[in-house]
């Protein structure tokens, strides 16, 4: 389950475009948060719903729609270390100002590609005094990762202007306020060693990225090694590290999820990055519990798809059994709750219940032959979980009279 490439997005957006001027760092902040109330209520849930239609109609449109971008720009330079009327600063904000825009392309590419993009909840949050919404990104190749909108409106129509992603930590304009400090040159000397240090990070930062784009992610991360603090143990350098480690060198990418874990101890993308870690040093158990936090966190369950895939690592087929069926019974469209219902009841040896969930599949709609192919087909290695079952008599003898 390891984590969402879609990250890359959050850490390279800026470095993709020419830095110039833009009047958008001085318009004011005009998008404001609502008070709890039913009304609002109704609200949120319409808006989150049009984005969510938007995002299934393959279309970017409802989310650029409602992102407020000056609100959202003006909460990256919200800070007392940064001079808004700076030009690095308001070159900066020129280099991300269409984040939305790459982000929701990347979304809808994902879901074009196979992913599942759905609208899970929205709460009112009392300590921030702020409405969220939560969608959940998922597929075999990605893994899980939640992103919460927060809500505000304009004094017409209700849009957003912030995302908190799960597997950074932390709301998106927090990810890119941290970036430009760490990569604003000093008011020192242009021949400083600060101002050195601060370029050739960059530089280190950027050529991993090229790197990893080639597919060479062990060079790429031996380039990203060589930055210096404060930007070698900031969050995204430390997660682009283990996602670069986790494509070569599984006990690497142990060590640099342990250096995160160890620094960034509260962070709530440990559930994400525990699981992972948890599930690469066999500790089972300990990555159920992960996974039963993440729940709770956020009353997702779908989780329990995770939970299931971890029970069958686990050797637990029973358990296994269990959480795919509650899959399969309330996601009936997720063929993924069906297949691993249908290896947890192979390794019970229970071939004639395998046959009842192959046939509803080919009596939803599902080809028969595209089907039974992908049952037999084997790995790279040889190997097949399903050996069992379709070298067996009775699976045989169906196959031959269907």
């Amino acid at each position: 389950m390891k984590f969402n490439t879609t990250i890359f997005l959050l850490f390279f957006v800026l470095f993709s475009h020419q830095l110039s001027y833009t009047q958008d760092t001085k318009q004011p902040c005009s998008c404001l948060l609502l008070n709890e109330s039913e009304e609002n209520d109704e609200k949120v849930i319409e808006l989150a719903e049009y984005i969510e239609t938007s995002f299934h109609n393959l279309s970017s449109d409802g989310f650029n729609e409602k992102f407020d971008i000056p609100s959202f720009l003006n909460s990256i330079i919200d800070h007392k270390q940064i001079d808004k009327e700076d030009g690095f600063t308001m070159g900066y904000i020129e280099g991300i100002s269409n984040t939305g825009n790459k982000l929701s392309q990347q979304i809808t590419a994902s879901i074009e590609a196979g992913a599942y993009y759905n609208l899970i909840n929205y709460r009112y949050n009392i300590e921030d005094m702020a409405y969220y919404f939560t969608f959940r990104l998922y597929s075999d190749d990605i893994g899980v990762n939640y992103h919460d909108y927060k809500v505000c409106s304009n004094g017409e129509d209700l849009k957003f202007n912030d995302i908190y992603i799960y597997i950074t930590g932390e709301p998106l304009s927090s990810t890119l306020q941290r970036i430009f400090l760490v990569s604003k040159p000093p008011e020192e000397s242009p021949n400083s060693s600060a101002t050195t240090n601060a370029t050739k990070n960059i530089f280190y930062f950027v050529a991993s990225k090229k790197l990893a784009e080639q597919g060479k992610y062990e060079e790429a991360y031996d380039k990203i090694s060589q930055l210096t603090a404060p930007m070698s143990t900031e969050k995204f350098t430390l997660l682009i590290k283990a996602n670069y480690a986790s494509s070569f060198d599984d006990e690497l990418y142990e060590s640099t999820l342990k250096e995160y874990a160890d620094l960034y101890p509260q962070d709530p993308t440990l559930y994400l990055k525990k699981i992972d870690y948890n599930i690469i040093k066999g500790n089972y158990n300990k990555a159920i519990q992960n996974i039963d936090k993440l729940i709770f966190e956020t009353e997702d369950d779908f989780l329990n798809l995770i939970k299931a895939n971890v029970y069958v690592l686990d050797k637990d087929y029973k358990n296994a059994e269990i959480h795919y069926e509650y899959i399969v019974e309330n996601y009936p469209d997720l063929l993924q709750g069906y297949i691993g219902y249908i290896i947890a009841l192979n390794f019970q040896n229970r071939f004639e219940e395998i046959i009842v969930v192959i046939e509803d599949l080919i009596e939803q709609g599902y080809d028969k032959d595209a089907l039974l192919d992908f049952l037999e087909e084997k790995e790279p290695d040889g190997t097949n979980e399903l050996e069992a079952f379709v070298k067996s008599k009775l699976y045989k003898k169906w196959k031959r009279k269907s």
